[in-house]
This record gives structure tokens, C-alpha cells and sequence, in this order.
């Protein structure tokens, strides 16, 4: 048996509804919506491995349009999964808007968002801030985090060094 929901309020609805008979959302309007836009509102979904595939979907999909919605997602949960799905799919788009969030994720008080975070930082353009952050925590207490940090610097000065040799 199909289960029909909301896409607002994600209350079961039957099939033929054109508005929620719960939040008065218009269902037709939803229908006209793009994947993507779709899969941002999902973000917002009450059923956590709903959040978890759009995440994971936008990222693969490098949907530079989902970056601000998945900051504001970052910002706003105390799920440390969560939070690390949210940085994976940061680094997957590789935009340089979300550069502040991932380095201040290097704070998060998980090791293995921390970990994410400097595991993804290298997928970024070099950038100064970058390195820094990244030289920081080489000195983190987890050894996963330091090893992740020195890892990605290696990426990083290896492709630089690899430009300016293919510029020479």
C-alpha cells in the first residue's frame, strides 16, 4: 500500500489532494518544483534519514544552489552525524562560500566532525585560511584528525607544487 504525505507538514494525505486538508500547502505547487529545490526542502524533513539522503543526494549532485541551505542546516543541529553528512556534502560541491563553516568545524567538539572537516577542506581551491586551519589542527588531540589534517595538506602542497612546476 502507497503512503501519500504532505510535502510541507508531511502529514498522510490521500492521493488526489491538492492542498493539505492539515497545513493548507498547496500540493500542486510542489509538483512544479525542481528536483533540487525538492531535495533543499527536504533538509527540513521530520524524518532524519530523509535529511540524511538529501544531504548525501545534493552533494553528489554538487548543488552549489544547496550550499546556504546546508549551512544553515550545519548551524542549526546538535546531531554530530548529521553534522558530518552536512560537511561531506559541503566538500563534495567544493564551494568557496562554505570555507568559514568547514574550518569552524574544525572546533566541533566531534572528533569525527573535525575529521570530516579536514578530510574535505582539501577538496577546496588553496586558499591561506585554508592551510592555517588546517596546520592547527595537525596539532588536534585525536589522532584522526591529525592524521586527516596532515593528509590533506599533503594533497593540497603537492597540487601546488604540481602548478607551479606546470607553469614553469
Amino acid at each position: 500500500m502507497v503512503h501519500y504525505y504532505c510535502p510541507f507538514c508531511w502529514t498522510e494525505i490521500s492521493k488526489d489532494d491538492k492542498t493539505c486538508p492539515q497545513c493548507c500547502g498547496n500540493i500542486k505547487e510542489w509538483d512544479e518544483k525542481t528536483f533540487t529545490e525538492k531535495l533543499i526542502q527536504a533538509l527540513n524533513h521530520s524524518v532524519h534519514s530523509t535529511v540524511y539522503r538529501a544531504c548525501y543526494i545534493l552533494g553528489e549532485k554538487r548543488e552549489r544552489a544547496a550550499v546556504k541551505p546546508l549551512i544553515e542546516l550545519l548551524n542549526g543541529t546538535n546531531d554530530y552525524s548529521l553534522m558530518e553528512e552536512i560537511v561531506e556534502a559541503l566538500g563534495k560541491i567544493g564551494d568557496e562560500s562554505a570555507v568559514p563553516s568547514l574550518i569552524d568545524m574544525l572546533n566541533n567538539r566531534s572528533f569525527l566532525v573535525r575529521g570530516k572537516a579536514a578530510t574535505v577542506l582539501s577538496n577546496l581551491k588553496c586558499q591561506k585560511e585554508v592551510i592555517e586551519a588546517l596546520k592547527m589542527a595537525t596539532n588536534d588531540y585525536s589522532n584522526y584528525v591529525r592524521e586527516s589534517a596532515v593528509a590533506s595538506l599533503d594533497k593540497l602542497t603537492s597540487a601546488s607544487m604540481h602548478n607551479i612546476v606546470s607553469n614553469a
